[in-house]
């Protein structure tokens, strides 16, 4: 079991990197509130998909990837989980442009120098 505040981090990340916008609520202009607590419940105790027109797995290519990230080694499992109850389809890809943009362009940087 993952404590609250580690899955809160998760969710965060999930929310901010990928883009994941489930377990989350308007309450004002530009402001959220996110329930970890039932995220967390879902990925622990759902026994059935959550939308099965989304329910997939990370391929062998993304595992690759992510393996290679410092949080891959929590993040594949969670990915895996969520897309076993539908909760993100995996096969549209894992790629936020923000984070694409960024990365590229701190590589052209790098290669600059």
């Amino acid at each position: 079991m993952v404590s609250m505040e580690d899955m809160s981090i998760r969710l965060f990340i999930l929310r901010g990197a990928y883009g994941y916008k489930g377990f989350t609520e308007q309450v004002g202009e530009n402001m959220y509130k996110v329930d970890t607590k039932a995220f967390q419940e879902t990925i622990e105790n759902a026994k059935e998909p959550i939308d099965a027109s989304k329910v997939s797995k990370l391929s062998s290519d993304q595992i690759k990837v992510l393996q290679g990230a410092p949080s891959g080694n929590w993040l594949i499992p969670l990915l895996n989980r969520m897309g076993q109850l539908g909760m993100m389809d995996l096969r549209e890809g894992l790629v936020n442009p923000k984070v694409f943009q960024y990365t590229s362009t701190i590589n052209a940087y790098k290669r600059s120098i």
